[in-house]
C-alpha cells in the first residue's frame, strides 16, 4: 500500500487516536505530539497491518505502545535553546481549548473522580469499549492480552465505578 493511500485510510481515525491521547496523556498538547508520533509508527509499519478492517484497533495498539515507550524514556526529547544555554524551556498551555471543555462538561466530577480512581488498565479498557466502542477482540489487541483479560477488566472496572459513585451520592446525602 503507497504511502499516500494509506493515510487516507488513516484520517477518519484521527479523532479517536486525539480523544484516545487525551485520555492518556491529559494535555492536549502532548495528546496531539502522541496522534503524530503514532501516524508515523504507522506509516512506517504499515507492512504489519494485516486486514484493514481491523485498522482503528491496530492504530490504538501503536498509539499505546507509543505513549508507554515514551512514559518510560525511550522516546527522543526536543530540547529548546534559549540564550545559548540548554535548558529546556516551558512553553505555555493553549487556553480555550474546546474538546477539552466539552469532556469536561460531559463527565461529572465525580465521575472524573471515579476513573482517576480505578486502575489505568482498568480504565483504559472501560473507555475503548463505552466511548471509543472498540469490540472485545479489539481491546485485546490494544493492551496485547487475552480476550478473557478483557472481559474481566471491564467487570472489575464497571463494578469499580459503581461502588466509587455509590459512595459520592451516600457523602453528597450527608
Amino acid at each position: 500500500m503507497t504511502p499516500r493511500g494509506f493515510i487516507s485510510l488513516v484520517l477518519p481515525h484521527l479523532p479517536t487516536l486525539l480523544r484516545t491521547g487525551l485520555r492518556l496523556t491529559r494535555n492536549p498538547a502532548h495528546a496531539e505530539d502522541l496522534v503524530q508520533d503514532t501516524v508515523v509508527r504507522a506509516l512506517e509499519r504499515r507492512g504489519e497491518l494485516r486486514s484493514p478492517e481491523q485498522l482503528r484497533g491496530w492504530l490504538l495498539a501503536v498509539q499505546r505502545t507509543v505513549h508507554l515507550n515514551g512514559a518510560r524514556g525511550l522516546r527522543p526529547r526536543l530540547e529548546v535553546l534559549q540564550g545559548g544555554s540548554g535548558s529546556e524551556a516551558p512553553l505555555p498551555e493553549p487556553t480555550g481549548d474546546l474538546e477539552r471543555e466539552l469532556h469536561a462538561r460531559a463527565l461529572s466530577p465525580s465521575l472524573t473522580a471515579g476513573l482517576a480512581a480505578i486502575a489505568p488498565e482498568w480504565r483504559e479498557a472501560l473507555w475503548l469499549r463505552e466511548v471509543e466502542e472498540l469490540s472485545y477482540e479489539e481491546i485485546a489487541q490494544v493492551q496485547d492480552c487475552p480476550v478473557g483479560t478483557v472481559r474481566s477488566r471491564l467487570a472489575r472496572a464497571r463494578g469499580a465505578l459503581l461502588d466509587f459513585m455509590q459512595g459520592e451520592s451516600g457523602r453528597e446525602r450527608m
